[in-house]
């Protein structure tokens, strides 16, 4: 089953659920940890849950009275559709335009100008070499923000594509999951610490992309259903072979040879393990906040 909503302790699902089955729109509601929650069967059915959801949201008694009308909506559902993918994945959605807007000014990496005001360390180029600040440097310069926006840089089509899609589809889930305040406490934590630790490794600024949130998500996502049976699989054991072999291919010349650029490999690799182990600390503090 494909999760979906969490309600609030405040909220009846009552009409919600007897339209969407008016609808034969096959879900489940599970009572889990004090909250119900939405479930559904068929994630193809989820376009048009999201209209009858919208509806629900606004007006309950909106969507009671237009249930013969739900299914047939077509001009106002892709906007519908819209709102409350926001509504639902705020933070996700931010991250992932604010991503799409960097990339554009600056050009993929190409106007370095640009790419100056989001590397970890300002920098210039003179005389063929690249001169930049050491860590406690930028500290002194009160350049914090610089510890966070590497992860937002990107220097390809290819990685760009790469990590936005999979921030799109995980990163979602997980906001649902777990809430918008977790969830973007989760995404400024494993970013800082993969930036920061990609610098101070390497010893070099250039570098960026959500491949370290990536990794995060990817390790979060699938830790949490082993430690906690209630929560969805969304990472299958295919999957994960899949990002472990990836993450070994990283230490090689071939994303280079694909247009992928030189890949920042120890932000993927502290990006997992700060994933797996932000996942633990989640399970032990709700473990222990439901005793």
């Amino acid at each position: 089953m494909y999760f979906v909503y969490r309600f609030e302790k405040t909220e009846d699902p009552k009409v919600l659920t007897e339209a969407l089955w008016h609808h034969k729109i096959a879900h489940q509601i599970i009572f889990n940890e004090g909250n119900n929650e939405l479930w559904l069967r068929d994630p193809r059915q989820l376009p048009a849950l999201e209209q009858i959801f919208a509806l629900w949201k606004e007006s309950p008694s909106e969507l009671d009275y237009s249930k013969a009308n739900v299914s047939g909506v077509s001009v106002s559902s892709s906007n519908v559709s819209l709102i409350v993918q926001f509504k639902r994945s705020p933070v996700t959605i931010i991250l992932l335009l604010v991503t799409l807007l960097i990339a554009a000014l600056t050009e993929l990496g190409a106007n370095l100008d640009m790419v100056g005001q989001f590397t970890i360390s300002a920098f210039e180029v003179r005389n063929g070499q690249i001169y930049f600040y050491n860590l406690s440097e930028v500290m002194a310069r009160y350049e914090y923000w610089r510890l966070f926006t590497p992860a937002l840089l990107h220097f390809s089509v290819l990685h760009l594509v790469f990590n936005t899609l999979w921030v799109w589809d995980i990163g979602r889930k997980l906001e649902r999951l777990l809430g918008s305040v977790v969830w973007a406490v989760g995404v400024f934590i494993v970013a800082v610490l993969s930036n920061i630790l990609q610098y101070e490794i390497s010893g070099y600024p250039l570098f960026g992309g959500l491949s370290g949130v990536v990794y995060g998500l990817i390790g979060f996502a699938w830790l949490l259903p082993i430690l906690k049976t209630s929560f969805p699989t969304m990472i299958s054991k295919q999957l994960m072979v899949f990002f472990i072999v990836w993450l070994g291919i990283g230490y090689t010349p071939f994303p280079e040879m694909i247009g992928l650029g030189s890949i920042a490999n120890t932000a993927h690799s502290i990006g997992l393990l700060v994933g797996l182990g932000l996942c633990l600390v989640y399970w032990l503090v709700t473990k222990s906040r439901h005793r």
